[in-house]
């Protein structure tokens, strides 16, 4: 455990008065997550003593008593750091699981959860891996014929079918209402005619209906309905397609019906196991429920038979069972680009809307969350699937910049909804606002480790380089260049005039994982000033976005510098770009 904070960390809380740095990570994601001198293990290591304190008595703690009545599994994952998806997890068994006659009586890594509307990335997922790219621009009348004669006449009505595509479904701006029948959870109808003490909706103000009205009699009329007979009975649109992002079910069961229309693979789970489950030896996930009874190996929390509901055609909307183990495998793929290549996973994590508010957009399935660091003011993104329905809900976050992810699984069926959907909530903020501060210093220690130095060229002791990895408050956090001559000459001046700031830092750009080369951007820190506006200040700010690394020489760029690194993570060689091939040695 440590007993002090980062030696190079900043004490100070105040956001530093820095911009113009591109998005995407300050430093190469840290290698080290569960060694005793890993800071994201001592961070873990606090919070599991914090929840253990707590759900055992010994520290009790109040912001932590929505927690008593839950079962909960945690998980962190690495790309670079293989045990610490089996070692940094942590499992609490609520006392009505404790107590179940059916399935575990103690949550583990291998407890398999419904995780409900995590499933929607995963949907995504095997689309992007079984479908053609043009297949997500394709409109759904041409994927379903049979829907090509439905009104479009108004589109104030009328959906329009013509207009809509894979893709708009996967980013959850098609436009389409929430829910659609019989699968709407939001049916006032179903509340107060079919509930224990039905209401009279002509008491309330609201006209009666009938099971000939419309939106009562649809077509589809049970979970092995098609996607047509779904689709004929969605109602009028909420917004026209591409003008505002919506939650919807409804897109995901009609992207699984496009999948397995496209495929030829007639059920969710077909598709699911050949794209996804399988390749990755998901063994303990599926999308269809379990059929007998106790539900050996399963977490039941409340009414068996809803936990064992068969989704049927839902089930590419919020129907995947799953383990805290499983789960890792698949954000590690994710980020590792097991399955999907390194270009087209880049092109998948990046977003497709945004919503009013500044701090969260949407992607191809992600609910994409832009976190600001307290420290650096760095911006990083956390691409993530929230799931929530009945007693179970969930979070996957992946987040690039550190390679890096974490799930967190929770039921209950004694909890009340909003207890439940609270701590899931709770143990996500714990988790992300300790583990990313985690992230970014431990990093940086990797990287003043591996890069922070002299380098010298080959019998040429009038050319060298020099980084050091600054921690100032104020300053540009990172590797900075303080030191470039070259044949005797000051270039780094020639650098620092030329790219308009006394403070040049590298930021990681490129990695070759087949010749262990990386290549970095030289990022000119610019201090914030007084603007007049939005236009001023966005010009001011995103000097790094705006010139891009385009002064050249020789029509090889100044900002540019590569490293050679050995197998131990460390850099050998620099070779700033413009001295074309020449190599500075890292010294002893």
């Amino acid at each position: 455990m440590h007993s002090s904070p980062l030696s190079f960390a900043v004490a100070s809380l105040c956001l530093p008065t820095v911009f113009a740095r591109f998005l995407g990570p300050l430093n190469p994601a840290p290698a080290d997550l569960t060694s005793d001198d890993s800071w994201v293990r001592s961070k873990w290591e606090n919070i599991t003593s914090m929840l253990e304190d707590h759900l055992t008595g010994i520290a009790q703690d109040e912001a932590l008593s929505i927690l008593d009545n839950i079962t909960f599994s945690l998980g962190l994952f690495s790309v670079h750091d293989p045990k610490a998806a089996g070692s940094l997890q942590y499992h609490h068994t609520g006392p009505d699981i404790k107590n179940s006659s059916f399935g575990v009586n103690k949550v583990d890594g291998n407890s398999i959860y419904r995780v409900a509307s995590m499933t929607k990335v995963v949907t995504v997922y095997a689309g992007l891996l079984l479908l053609d790219p043009s297949d997500w621009h394709k409109p759904l009348t041409e994927i379903f014929p049979e829907i090509s004669s439905l009104p479009k006449d108004d589109p104030v009505h009328h959906i329009q079918w013509d207009t809509i595509t894979p893709f708009s479904l996967s980013s959850q701006i098609s436009g389409i209402p929430a829910n659609a029948r019989p699968f709407d959870a939001g049916e006032l109808a179903t509340a107060l005619y079919f509930s224990e003490d039905p209401i009279d909706p002509m008491t309330l103000g609201l006209p009666p209906l009938t099971l000939n009205s419309t939106g009562i009699n649809v077509p589809c009329q049970d979970p092995n309905c098609s996607g047509v007979e779904y689709l004929e009975g969605i109602q009028a649109p909420t917004f026209p397609v591409f003008q505002s992002p919506g939650y919807a079910n409804t897109n995901f069961i009609l992207l699984g019906r496009v999948i397995s229309k496209l495929t030829g693979l007639a059920t969710n789970e077909e598709w699911f196991q050949k794209a996804v489950f399988g390749p990755l030896d998901m063994k303990s996930t599926s999308s269809l429920s379990p059929t007998k009874s106790p539900y050996a190996g399963y977490v039941v929390g409340g009414d068996p038979e809803t936990f064992a509901f068969q989704g049927g055609i839902t089930s590419s909307s919020g129907g995947i069972f799953t383990t805290t183990n499983d789960v890792a495998k698949l954000g590690i793929s994710m980020l590792n680009s097991t399955l999907l290549s390194a270009d087209h996973t880049r092109k998948w994590m990046k977003p497709n809307s945004f919503t009013a508010s500044f701090d969260f957009a949407l992607g191809m399935g992600w609910e994409i969350y832009r976190y600001t660091d307290k420290v650096t003011g760095h911006v990083t993104e956390l691409y993530t699937k929230l799931g929530d329905a009945g007693n179970y809900a969930s979070y996957l976050v992946v987040v690039p910049d550190y390679d890096f992810g974490f799930s967190v699984i929770v039921t209950s069926g004694i909890a009340t909804a909003a207890e439940r959907s609270g701590a899931a909530h709770l143990l996500a903020d714990l988790i992300s606002e300790a583990i990313l501060p985690a992230l970014r210093d431990q990093a940086a220690k990797e990287t003043k480790r591996n890069y922070e130095g002299t380098y010298i060229s080959v019998g040429q002791n009038t050319s060298a380089l020099t980084l050091t990895y600054n921690q100032t408050a104020g300053s540009g956090f990172g590797l900075t260049i303080t030191s470039l001559v070259n044949d005797g000459k000051n270039l780094l001046r020639f650098f620092q005039g030329t790219l308009g700031s006394n403070q040049l830092v590298l930021a990681p750009s490129t990695i070759d994982y087949k010749t262990k080369r990386r290549g970095f951007v030289a990022t000119p820190v610019v201090p914030a000033g007084e603007y007049t506006g939005l236009f001023s200040k966005m010009f001011a700010t995103n000097s790094d976005w705006l010139n891009n690394n385009g002064l050249t020489y020789g029509g090889q760029a100044l900002g540019t510098f590569y490293f050679d690194i050995a197998d131990d993570g460390g850099a050998v060689a620099a070779l700033p770009a413009v001295l074309r091939g020449k190599s500075f040695k890292k010294s002893v």
